[in-house]
């Protein structure tokens, strides 16, 4: 084996080894129990597990991820999704690496440090799917651009949005990509790309038309769900939810004091930083798509993995052409492929198979720990309460983050984290309890609440404590549990 193989090996194993993740996603759960009852009973309409709002509509737009994760639970129970969303993960940046310049050895430093900066979300969750087809169609897109791909393999991208829309709302990112890429091109190709020292790396005016029918038929491909053209809507309704907004985590702007978002702000700044370096102008196409999704992340951490797929081929690109007339060159230039002699190569065997023990011992690690795991981020032995003392049933307010495994206990909920199913007039509501406002007992007379399951030492538990309508009859590290006094 030779050393060049051995390297690109081990990129993969770490790719591979980063992405294996305890399922601690809080949606995980209702998204597992979602897939059940879709192969049960069919496609929901309206909501089925709170006892809030059985009314409201319900647009399962990530049906078949739900589906798929449900099937992969059945085979192989929660460390199966830990392994195959895993897989999912890597195959996503492996698409990045081969679209990225300088291979192997640059390709991978800027690949693995977007894998890092996209990591915050990373889990058994559907938006790993809307990685995952970023970077297909990045691929493909790129790989016409590169002449490496016919231009008419561009017909597989409304194939993929059909697979994108059923599996994820996120689907839309695909097409705002596409329109980005015409854009971008249409630039190039009105102001001339060689004289006005843009890169000559651009489609030609056929391939720029053939793009734009693509992008027309995949956009109206997308209509091909069980939605039907709701999913047109959907994402803009979710976009400007000022609740989803305000009060979910992953939609805030990154804090750069937290070291989780550094990696982001060092790929940024790499692309930043070379496009100050570079003699030449980048290309718009790169420039849109860089600003575009960069902008995106600054505003929501919940789009840095998707900056994270973008911006990693536009990066390296740029460090290309600032490292080749440098004596760093050798980071950028193609490595041969040649049989080394035997003794490194059986070195290099030997050093593949301890990174694969590795690689297996800490994902085995992982999985044995997912427990463990589970029980300090939820409820568990709580809920293991409720159902010894027949709570159970009754009708309880819950802190928004359990809600989904709650669900996956068949618990009726309050409240989960479908915030798009709740609405904002709901969640506001919900927050009067939560946030100790002046009405706060009226959501709980309102739906007949008698328990409440909240996080321990919150200012509510607190304030329960001290009521004389409350009683606490379950309390452990994690959670409490109070009950309305007859």
């Amino acid at each position: 084996m030779s050393t060049r193989r051995l390297f690109v090996l081990l990129f993969v194993v770490a790719l591979f080894t980063m992405a294996v993740r305890e399922t601690l996603d809080p949606d995980m759960w209702w998204h597992l129990r979602t897939g059940e009852y879709i192969l049960q009973e069919g496609l929901p309409r309206q909501d089925v597990f709170s006892f809030t709002v059985p009314d409201h509509r319900w647009i399962t737009h990530e049906w078949l991820s739900q589906v798929a994760m449900w099937l992969v639970y059945r085979v192989g129970r929660l460390p199966g999704l830990m392994l195959v969303f895993a897989g999912i993960i890597t195959v996503s940046f492996w698409l990045v690496y081969r679209r990225t310049a300088g291979r192997p050895y640059l390709a991978a430093f800027i690949v693995l440090l977007a894998a890092v900066a996209s990591a915050l979300t990373w889990g058994a969750r559907p938006q790993m799917f809307n990685i995952l087809l970023l970077a297909a169609f990045i691929y493909i897109v790129e790989g016409v651009k590169e002449r490496a791909l016919q231009p008419r393999v561009l017909w597989l991208l409304p194939v993929l949005t059909v697979v994108w829309v059923n599996l994820h709302s996120g689907y839309l990112l695909g097409i705002v990509l596409l329109l980005a890429y015409l854009a971008g091109e249409m630039i190039q190709s009105q102001f001339g790309s060689e004289q006005r020292g843009l890169p000559a790396r651009s489609l030609s005016r056929p391939e720029i038309r053939l793009l734009a029918l693509v992008t027309g038929v995949a956009f109206g491909a997308a209509l091909l769900n069980p939605n039907g053209y709701h999913i047109w809507i959907y994402p803009f309704e979710t976009l400007g939810s000022p609740a989803m907004q305000s009060y979910i985590q992953e939609w805030q702007p990154p804090d750069f004091h937290l070291p989780l978002f550094w990696p982001f702000a060092a790929l940024l700044g790499l692309g930043v930083l070379g496009w100050v370096a570079v003699a030449d102008r980048p290309a718009a196409t790169d420039v849109l798509l860089f600003l575009g999704t960069g902008a995106a992340g600054l505003l929501s951490a919940r789009h840095i993995p998707l900056f994270a797929v973008v911006a990693a081929p536009i990066v390296a690109r740029t460090w290309t052409r600032l490292l080749a007339p440098t004596r760093a060159r050798f980071l950028v230039e193609p490595v041969p492929e040649r049989m080394p002699p035997r003794a490194l190569g059986l070195l290099n065997w030997l050093i593949l198979g301890l990174a694969l023990l590795a690689a297996a011992g800490w994902s085995g690690s992982k999985i044995a720990a997912n427990g463990e795991a589970i029980a300090r981020r939820y409820p568990v032995a709580a809920v293991d309460y409720l159902e010894a003392e027949g709570l159970a049933d009754a009708r309880g307010y819950n802190s928004y983050g359990w809600g989904g495994y709650l669900i996956w206990r068949s618990i009726p909920v309050f409240v989960d984290g479908r915030a798009d199913v709740y609405g904002d007039a709901f969640l506001f509501y919900y927050l009067e309890t939560m946030e100790l406002q002046e009405t706060w007992r009226e959501p709980l007379a309102a739906y007949d609440v008698s328990y409440m399951l909240l996080q321990q030492g919150s200012g509510l538990t607190t304030l329960l404590a001290t009521s004389e309508e409350w009683r606490e009859v379950y309390a452990d590290g994690l959670a409490q549990i109070f009950v309305r006094v007859e």
